[in-house]
């Protein structure tokens, strides 16, 4: 009985990994018949180009879905970091610990979403793509966010190259502060929206989609390296 359920299981999930790429194929204007390497191969020439076209433009990437996550996303943040600030006395940080996994989530998914490893060098910190192993530079408002694991440490403004030494980070719970926290990533948002032409956004948002298109294949891959394992093919993918 067991082993009917499972074989029903592999063969659902083998038809649904061949519709998938039927309907890559549709996506990608492709008729003849493609082995899973070619396809993998074809999708990281697809994101390589992205990355090319984008080299000069990650960090206001990266800080905009990161913006835009700590609105919108499940996690609530913004709402939490209102909510825990609002409510806050002296001495309690009863709930800081739900906001700060929140905003941590907020940044590492705009990392998991473009593909990206963030490496602090000598040379300067970059992103490391996971896809197609491009160096990208990440400007220091980029790497403060990421480096920075308590969201109500507050760094001073400007460039840490040009700051003077006795400037120093602030502790900020003040409601009124993140209201207006918020009131200036809105406003970031939105003005990333309109100084960017729609030719730029569309891009953007392709890119996304190719971004999953591929993250979706590896994990079909994954699965049916697994699946043949499993019974014994001694099936291996290549990543």
């Amino acid at each position: 009985m067991q082993e009917d359920k499972s074989q029903t299981h592999f063969t659902l999930l083998k038809e649904m990994f061949e519709d998938f790429k039927e309907n890559l194929k549709d996506n990608l204007n492709i008729n003849e018949s493609l082995t899973d390497e070619e396809l993998t191969q074809l999708l990281t020439a697809i994101i390589k180009e992205y990355e090319g076209e984008f080299y000069n433009d990650f960090t206001d990437i990266f800080i905009y879905t990161y913006y835009k996550n700590l609105l919108n996303s499940s996690n609530n943040t913004m709402s939490k970091i209102l909510n825990f600030t609002k409510s806050k006395k002296i001495l309690d940080n009863e709930g800081k610990e739900d906001v700060l996994k929140a905003e941590r989530t907020d940044c590492s998914d705009v990392l998991y979403l473009y593909g990206f490893e963030y490496a602090k060098s000598l040379d300067g910190n970059q992103f490391l793509s996971k896809i197609t192993g491009k160096k990208i530079p990440v400007g220091y408002s980029a790497a403060e966010i990421i480096d920075n694991n308590d969201v109500f440490f507050r760094p001073p403004k400007g460039n840490p190259n040009l700051r003077g030494p006795h400037i120093t980070f602030s502790i900020e719970y003040d409601h009124s502060y993140w209201l207006q926290f918020k009131e200036n990533i809105t406003k970031y948002t939105q003005d990333f929206e309109k100084t960017h032409s729609k030719d730029f956004l569309e891009d953007l948002k392709d890119y996304r989609y190719w971004l999953n298109k591929y993250r979706a294949l590896i994990t079909f891959l994954k699965q049916k390296n697994t699946v043949c394992y499993l019974k014994g093919e001694g099936y291996h993918v290549k990543n």
